[in-house]
């Protein structure tokens, strides 16, 4: 896929895998709810690991996978990533970053941070439908380029830099960025002057970290997010 045919139009989320993962979401948060009534509140994030992948029962292609190492950012209670495969198709897996969740788990917020990111990666899947399969099987994503500049001699704002500009994350982030500012107090303005509402956009406020607010990867995210804003 040709830059300009991605900078065309922005890809939508894939609403009806969306749907199917939320009723294993709002399964598996009620019968998690259960568990912790059980066991005196305390969490378990392996048994919510099980209880997600066990209510899949419909195998969309999707894992949970726990993960208890430490995180860099200690607000951070999930990851997930968009993968293809030429034989297997579209998948994603789920990471829970079980120190993160331990302790503070909350099912809305749970489940409105997986919901949000969820969406971000199967924008990618539509991305992906765009390559050429021969293309895509060697690929290089902008964080893999940035992984090989950080293990070259870079440093992890090298790797930043690379995997913000790619321009499948700048659309997939706008998506994100334009569901933050609805969570303002003042959307409309959030879009106007985002400057203003950084400290409560967590996605605007990442991109600043690494490029000016003049810089053309911050207008080309600004200009996905008023269109994602404006559906």
């Amino acid at each position: 896929m040709r830059l300009h045919e991605l900078f065309e139009a922005k890809l939508k989320p894939d609403d009806d895998f969306l749907s199917q993962v939320e009723e294993i979401v709002d399964d598996s948060i009620a019968e998690y709810q259960d568990f912790l009534a059980d066991n005196d509140d305390v969490d378990d994030i392996d048994e919510l690991e099980s209880i997600l992948n066990s209510n899949n029962i419909d195998e969309l292609p999707i894992e949970f996978i726990t993960d208890h190492s430490p995180r860099k950012d200690p607000n951070e209670w999930i990851s997930a990533a968009a993968d293809w495969d030429p034989k297997e198709g579209k998948s994603i897996r789920v990471f829970l970053h079980a120190k993160n969740l331990e302790k503070v788990y909350g099912p809305q917020t749970f489940k409105k941070i997986l919901m949000r990111m969820l969406a971000h990666e199967t924008i990618h899947w539509g991305q992906y439908d765009k390559f050429d399969p021969k293309v895509l099987d060697t690929y290089k994503s902008g964080y893999m380029k940035g992984v090989e500049k950080k293990n070259s001699g870079g440093n992890e704002r090298d790797l930043m830099r690379m995997y913000l500009r790619d321009p499948h994350e700048l659309m997939a982030y706008a998506h994100d960025l334009a569901d933050e500012m609805r969570d303002t107090d003042n959307p409309d303005e959030a879009l106007r002057n985002p400057e203003k509402y950084k400290n409560e956009m967590p996605v605007y406020q990442r991109f600043r970290e690494i490029f000016p607010s003049n810089s053309k990867q911050i207008k080309q995210l600004l200009k996905y997010t008023a269109d994602y804003f404006r559906e």
